[in-house]
C-alpha cells in the first residue's frame, strides 16, 4: 500500500520553505520526486543515500504512483535523461530505464531538443525549461501533464465580477458559482471542498483558510486539511477562475530538507560512466481552472439525487480571499496552488 503521507507530508512541510504568499504559485510535489526518483538508478553512493533518507524517497511507492497515473486517461507523465556522452551509459542502465521509465536516453545537443520534448510532453504549456547546454553534461527531466472536465459543470451565466481581497491587493476576478451536494468538512482551520473531475483518479481539494493572515494561510495546508473526513453536504461554492504559470530553482528547497552532497559529486561510473554533480533542478509549471475544468502542466528538469419538504441547510464556501488548490490522486499530492491575488 501506498503511503499518502510521503507525498502529503513534503507538501505540507514546503509551505513554509516556497513562497506561496507574495504571488499565486503552482509547485509539484510530485514531479520532484519522480526526477529524483530518475537520479536514484544513476548511482547509490552516499550522495543518493542522505538523498532519499532527508526526502524519505521510496522509489518502489513512486514507480507504483506513476503505474496507477499512466492508466489514467486525464494525465501524462514522462521522464528522460539526456546526456552530452550517450556512449558512456552503460547497457544495463539504458535496458532498466527502458523497463522502469519507458525512455531510451538520448544525446544531449541542444537547449531546443529538451524545451521541444518538455512541450510535446505538457500539451505545450511548457517550452522552455532550459536556456542554454553549454557547460551541462547530463538533465534528468520528468513531466506530468493533466487536463480534465469537472464532474459537474460550472454554469457560465453564474460567473460574475467580484472582489478578490489578496494578500497584497484587491483585484477583480471572475468568480464562477455552484451549489450542489458536494464532499465538504470544516476543520479547525479551514473550510474544506473536494470536487470529482470525469473519468479521472485525480481530485480538486479546495483549501479555504477561516483566518485571513499569512501564517493561518501556511497553517491551512495541514496533514489534516489534506487528508480530511468528508460529508455530503449540500454546497454553495464560489470560485474565481485562475491561471497560474510558476518557475523554481529547487537547490535552496532541497538544502534545507538537508540535501547537500548531491551538489558536491554523485558517482555514476557504473550507469553514466562519470562523476556528476548537481547544478540546478528547475521546476516549471502551469494551471489553469475554468468553468469547465482544470488543466495543469509540470516538468521537473535536474498536472440532484433526492427531494425533500425541508430546505437542507447550505454550506457557503465563498474564495474570495487566498485559498490553497491541491490536486491530489488516492496516493498524494501531484499539484498544490496558492491562489493569493
Amino acid at each position: 500500500m501506498f503511503n499518502t503521507s510521503v507525498l502529503n507530508q513534503h507538501t505540507h512541510k514546503v509551505a513554509e520553505m516556497l513562497n506561496f504568499t507574495s504571488k499565486s504559485t503552482c509547485y509539484s510535489p510530485f514531479s520532484l520526486m519522480h526526477a529524483l526518483s530518475l537520479l536514484t538508478k544513476c548511482s547509490n553512493d552516499g550522495s543518493i543515500q542522505e538523498l532519499v533518507q532527508k526526502l524519505e524517497l521510496n522509489d518502489d511507492q513512486i514507480q507504483d504512483f506513476v503505474a496507477q497515473l499512466k492508466k489514467d486517461v486525464s494525465v501524462s507523465v514522462a521522464s528522460n535523461i539526456f546526456d552530452a556522452n550517450i556512449l558512456g551509459l552503460n547497457e544495463d542502465f539504458k535496458k532498466l530505464m527502458l523497463k522502469q521509465y519507458d525512455v531510451v536516453p538520448e544525446q544531449l545537443v541542444s537547449a531546443a531538443q529538451v524545451n521541444s520534448w518538455c512541450a510535446k510532453h505538457t500539451n505545450n504549456k511548457i517550452k522552455d525549461i532550459i536556456g542554454s547546454v553549454e557547460g551541462i553534461e547530463t538533465v534528468l527531466i520528468s513531466a506530468i501533464h493533466f487536463k480534465a472536465a469537472w464532474d459537474f459543470k460550472f454554469n457560465t451565466q453564474l460567473t460574475c465580477k467580484m472582489s478578490f481581497h489578496g494578500f497584497t491587493k484587491q483585484s477583480e476576478v471572475n468568480m464562477m458559482n455552484a451549489k450542489f451536494k458536494m464532499d465538504y468538512v470544516k476543520t479547525r482551520t479551514a473550510q474544506v471542498v473536494r470536487l470529482p473531475y470525469c473519468n479521472s483518479t485525480l481530485t480538486a481539494y479546495i483549501i479555504l483558510p477561516l483566518a485571513k493572515s499569512q501564517k493561518d494561510f501556511k497553517d491551512a495546508l495541514s496533514l489534516t486539511n489534506l487528508q480530511p473526513s468528508f460529508s455530503k453536504c449540500e454546497t454553495a461554492l464560489s470560485l474565481p477562475r485562475f491561471t497560474i504559470s510558476s518557475s523554481f530553482n529547487l537547490e535552496d528547497l532541497l538544502q534545507q530538507f538537508g540535501v547537500s552532497k548531491i551538489f558536491n559529486n554523485i558517482d555514476c561510473a557504473q550507469t553514466l560512466n562519470k562523476q556528476l554533480k548537481m547544478q540546478k533542478i528547475i521546476q516549471k509549471t502551469f494551471i489553469e481552472t475554468n468553468e469547465n475544468g482544470t488543466e495543469a502542466a509540470a516538468v521537473t528538469a535536474k498536472e440532484v439525487d433526492g427531494f425533500s419538504f425541508f430546505q437542507p441547510k447550505v454550506e457557503e464556501v465563498v474564495c474570495d480571499r487566498p485559498f490553497w488548490f491541491v490536486l491530489s490522486g488516492t496516493r498524494g499530492v501531484v499539484f498544490v496552488s496558492s491562489v493569493v491575488e
